[in-house]
């Protein structure tokens, strides 16, 4: 991850400003003095981003979340941070396997900054951020109090979650798979088991998780990206499945192996809008074959939410992770 020379200084100074000014880790959510906020949703999930000031060309920002839910929130260790357009990304490291986890009514903190726009290609004006509070890919969208302008390419610097407040501030413990109770369903005959949960919808953006379980026993080897086919009637439709986002942190294809009772997760986007009057123009699918790499078998999922593609008919995915 790259940084400026005196971030690492400033850091300590900044989360603290930062942590006054958002709220967190008080026992109420709240986002005092925060630009931008979320209200508490349906995840107990809560998000703020505050200003933490600026260092020579370097702007710093505090993302802020609270737990505002009633029961432990399990994250990734770091947020995924994006913008609309252009192809402005937070790298994040892929490579974390920690997660943290915070008690109702903690906070954590993750600080983000950046470096002035070049002006030597594209430009943006940037008047928001798009947020995943992983492992829920739910879009959050936090509103700057004035607008930004970076390169159509810039590379955000982002920092991991820092817990704060009551509860536990250890990383949580890594657990073992879960073992199926002999009442459990079935092992689909391919050998895992897919899930497509979660969605959120702003703008005409949708975003959910695919998530991706070894249920079988021999390992699954995945360096990609998922295999998506839309379904109408049952039939595959035509529909453009782009990999890779510019809003969803994409990780990139990276070798894993899935050993039996392990899993691995995904991203999935597109946009509901309509250009056409006629119906028949427009695609709401209430059915998804998923693979977990070109040449693997498929498996049918329902959804949580139906896919409603308007009359767009793409898709966005990120790698597994």
């Amino acid at each position: 991850m790259r940084r400026a020379p005196r971030q690492l200084i400033l850091l300590a100074s900044l989360l603290t400003l930062a942590l006054s000014a958002c709220g967190v880790g008080a026992a109420e959510p709240q986002a005092s003095g925060a630009v931008g906020a979320t209200d508490c949703d349906e995840h107990g999930v809560q998000l703020s981003l505050t200003p933490t000031g600026e260092v020579a060309d370097r702007t710093f920002m505090a993302i802020g979340l609270v737990n505002c839910g009633e029961a432990p929130l399990v994250l990734d260790s770091m947020p995924q941070v994006g913008v609309d357009g252009g192809n402005v990304v937070a790298s994040r490291d892929a490579n974390i396997p920690e997660s943290i986890t915070l008690e109702p009514g903690q906070g954590a903190v993750a600080p983000l900054s950046w470096t002035v726009a070049t002006g030597a290609g594209e430009v943006l004006e940037v008047d928001r951020f798009l947020v995943n509070a992983l492992p829920v890919y739910a879009g959050y969208e936090l509103t700057l109090a004035e607008p930004v302008t970076l390169d159509a390419g810039h590379v955000l610097d982002l920092g991991a979650w820092q817990p704060t407040g009551p509860g536990s501030t250890e990383p949580a413990a890594p657990t073992e798979p879960a073992t199926e109770a002999p009442t459990a369903a079935p092992c689909p005959e391919e050998g895992f088991r897919v899930a497509v949960s979660g969605m959120n919808a702003a703008m005409g953006i949708r975003a959910t998780g695919i998530d991706l379980v070894n249920c079988g026993t021999e390992d699954i080897e995945v360096n990609g990206y998922p295999q998506i086919e839309v379904l109408v009637n049952a039939a595959p439709i035509a529909v453009e499945v782009r990999e890779g986002s510019d809003t969803l942190q994409d990780p990139g294809p990276t070798p894993i192996t899935v050993a039996p009772g392990e899993s691995v997760s995904a991203g999935m986007l597109w946009r509901n809008k309509v250009e056409s009057s006629d119906p028949a123009d427009t695609v709401e699918a209430t059915e998804l074959n998923v693979g977990y790499a070109e040449g693997s078998p498929l498996q049918t999922v329902v959804p949580e939410h139906s896919i409603d593609l308007g009359t767009t008919r793409e898709l966005e995915v990120t790698a597994w992770r």
